[in-house]
């Protein structure tokens, strides 16, 4: 209990100031406005999961724990960013805020007298997901070659390359927004941004070595399953990321949000679909699990840009028409030799290009809201008007995007190597960044059976030499599945039986 000399707190109720104060448009919400979108902002911090797992099931055993650790990164290093100076340059509210960037609620903590109090941290909330997830697309260009300690440096500043972009699109004077530009849900600022930033970094660092030696066909995902358990935490989240992008329930909303949700599958559907079909044809009716992957992930990001403007039709078509674009585009990387292990740059940044167009095509004016301005897409009747607004945004995004990346990576590379050296590369980000060695975890795993006599299918026994105990390094040759690949300094593995015998046993390891 208070004690009676305290002076009472005060709760103030924002919607309650004088009506000729001015609210941003992303702190005007209500109170259950913001308690849907704080519960939706939880959700949209499994995303990350989704990502990870997804970036880590598809690079190569040796390098996924570097992949997670990476996601880690994103979200802490990138967020610690956004909180210092990323929301502020995105949507800060002082005097000095312009055209090209936001100023003030830098260290974001909003005083308890501030009537935009919970607005504002509503908002940082939301965004803070947004910020960590364009991050981590970003990433996916520079799997398996890029070296940790340079990476949390890009992490950092990559989140304020972010912030500028979303106040662009999204802060009442950004000039993007001022242009008329219109984007619910990230399309541009999260999921183009990112891929051209994964672009740019797969250009800059060059393939990972003998990516191309034996033609365009990619290398093997490390692990399916992991990838595809990642897609479906992915394909959950992403209905928070879009449905609450509508910003609340109130003054009309409410069905507007439920539509998001709606039209998010069935653009996910059109796109499964079309990916199914391409992989069955193109691979004589063997379904490549990468191409369905991505498929359906780019129907995804197609229709968040415009995720409540669309009709069920569009929604199907335009998803469709993503998951072919970014299956197309993948042909395309490989003919030129551009090495983006996840093909980020097609997933999200063409998709994220297609979401953007697909809105001046065929969004409808969603009355009583003011989204597009009253405006309608160019094949409902609209004319070029939206049209022209979303070539605008998609034009500075590719150009930002591409001129900012190179330039963060090229004065990085000053003062932090970007690039894992060939042998670090060749070794696996796992080993020679986090010094996690997975064929030396297979074997401790396998120690009790060392002395153990084993018997093969043929009925021959043998004992594996007291060698395996004493070999200086047992990690090169292990990925080649032949025993007496795996010590470096030519020692043999003795076994009671023929070379050609020897040969064929198989460590287990992959």
């Amino acid at each position: 209990m208070a004690n009676a000399t305290e002076a009472p707190v005060i709760l103030i109720d924002y919607m309650t100031v004088n009506s000729s104060v001015h609210i941003p448009a992303q702190y005007d919400v209500t109170i259950a406005d913001a308690a849907y979108i704080v519960t939706h902002s939880l959700i949209l911090i499994t995303m990350q999961t989704g990502f990870a797992l997804v970036n880590a099931g598809t690079v190569g055993v040796r390098n996924s724990v570097n992949m997670m650790m990476k996601n880690t990164v994103d979200t802490a290093i990138g967020g610690f960013a956004f909180w210092l100076v990323g929301f502020g340059l995105a949507y800060g509210r002082s005097a000095y805020s312009n055209f090209l960037f936001g100023w003030g609620d830098f260290f974001v903590d909003v005083a308890k007298t501030d009537p935009l109090m919970g607005g504002v941290m509503t908002a940082f909330m939301y965004e803070i997901s947004f910020s960590s997830s364009s991050t981590t697309i970003a990433s996916g260009g520079m799997a398996e070659r890029f070296n940790f300690r340079a990476y949390c440096f890009f992490a950092f500043f990559n989140s304020i390359m972010y912030a500028l972009c979303a106040g662009w699109v999204w802060r009442e004077n950004g000039f993007l927004s001022m242009l008329g530009a219109v984007d619910i849900a990230g399309g541009g600022p999260v999921h183009m941004l990112g891929g051209v930033c994964s672009f740019a970094a797969a250009v800059f660092l060059g393939p990972r070595i003998g990516r191309f030696d034996r033609g365009n066909r990619h290398l093997p995902m490390g692990n399916v399953l992991i990838a595809f358990l990642g897609l479906f935490i992915l394909w959950w989240a992403w209905l928070s990321f879009n449905t609450a992008s509508s910003f609340g329930l109130s003054r009309g909303r409410w069905g507007y949000t439920i539509r998001a949700a709606v039209m998010t599958m069935l653009g996910s559907m059109g796109g499964g679909v079309v990916a199914c079909s391409y992989s069955l044809i193109e691979n004589k009716g063997k379904a490549q699990p990468f191409q369905i992957m991505n498929g359906v992930l780019a129907s995804l990001v197609s229709v968040t840009g415009g995720c409540y403007l669309f009709e069920s039709w569009s929604a199907v078509l335009i998803g469709a028409i993503g998951s072919l674009l970014c299956l197309l585009s993948m042909r395309l990387m490989d003919k030129f030799k551009i090495d983006d292990p996840l093909y980020a740059c097609t997933v999200h940044g063409v998709g994220g290009a297609w979401s953007l167009i697909s809105i001046g095509l065929f969004a409808m004016n969603p009355e009583p809201m003011s989204t597009t301005g009253g405006r309608s897409g160019l094949l409902l009747g609209g004319g070029f008007n939206l049209l022209i607004s979303q070539l605008a945004e998609m034009a500075t995004i590719l150009v930002w995007g591409l001129l900012g990346t190179w330039t963060l990576l090229w004065v990085l590379n000053k003062f932090v190597r970007v690039r894992l050296t060939p042998e670090e590369e060749l070794m696996g980000a796992d080993l020679s960044e986090h010094d996690v060695d997975h064929a030396r975890n297979a074997l401790e795993e396998m120690k009790p059976l060392w002395e153990r006599e084993v018997e093969l299918s043929d009925g021959l026994n043998y004992k594996l030499s007291k060698a395996m105990f004493i070999a200086k390094d047992m990690t090169a040759g292990m990925y080649k599945g032949n025993i007496n690949n795996a010590f470096n300094d030519g020692t043999v593995v003795q076994l009671d039986m023929s070379f050609k015998e020897q040969s064929q046993i198989n460590c287990g390891v992959n």
